[in-house]
């Protein structure tokens, strides 16, 4: 009786070790098969997307940044953040996207970078613009300037007002492009406006920076949830 329950506990030990193995090739391939698009300079996402292609519009967008954030993207930055665009290709082709901003042209080389992977995007310059599209669509990501110029009085803090107002009606925080925005140092605000100001900015707002390397980071954080 004891050599029959040995032998049960062996063969019960022997299969174990077996499934062990099996679950751990499964995963070494699933881990190379969804890195199989950053392995290569010319690495192919589901969508086709090459990375030097990616890489080609990263560096546009960084040109076309003010000398200070140009220094702080650099090439490490670069590449870690098309190599997570590559890795998750299949959500951005499913990805629809508010992006809002009184000069869009300022984003083309990105904008064009996420549709190149199949993400729709849609680009307003208002926040009546913005809202309009919102009451119509699901988005998965709203990213919105903080000043624009062609809103009248207040036009420095809209992207503010959009972002409490999408969280107020949808509950979705935005992200927020700062580009020579910082709340604590406002001109024209008292320290007790400035610290209001800030504390408005933390439900509503995902997360605020003037990279485009990072926007692209938070972007892929909302995307993926």
């Amino acid at each position: 009786m004891a050599s029959d329950v040995a032998d049960l506990l062996n063969a019960i030990a022997s299969i174990l070790w077996v499934a062990v193995g099996i679950a751990v090739i499964v995963l070494l391939w699933k881990l190379l098969t969804q890195r199989a698009g950053s392995l290569s300079k010319f690495g192919v996402g589901p969508t086709g997307v090459t990375m030097e292609f990616a890489e080609a519009k990263i560096d546009q967008a960084v040109q076309g940044a003010d000398a200070a954030t140009k220094r702080t993207i650099g090439r490490v930055a670069r590449r870690a953040v098309v190599d997570r665009l590559q890795r998750n290709a299949d959500l951005l082709a499913r990805a629809r996207i508010l992006w809002v901003d009184d000069h869009p042209e300022n984003n083309t080389p990105v904008i064009e970078l996420l549709r190149s992977y199949g993400a729709t995007i849609d680009t307003p310059r208002s926040n009546g613009d913005a809202l309009a599209l919102l009451s119509g669509s699901r988005y998965d990501v709203v990213a919105s300037d903080v000043s624009r110029d062609n809103e009248g009085p207040g036009s420095e803090l809209k992207g503010v007002e959009l972002a409490e107002q999408v969280y107020r009606r949808w509950n979705q925080p935005t992200v927020l492009f700062t580009a020579r925005f910082d709340p604590t140092t406002l001109p024209g605000m008292s320290a007790e406006e400035r610290l209001e100001l800030v504390s408005r900015l933390q439900g509503p707002v995902f997360g605020r920076t003037n990279r485009m390397d990072e926007a692209l980071h938070l972007i892929m954080d909302l995307i993926e949830r």
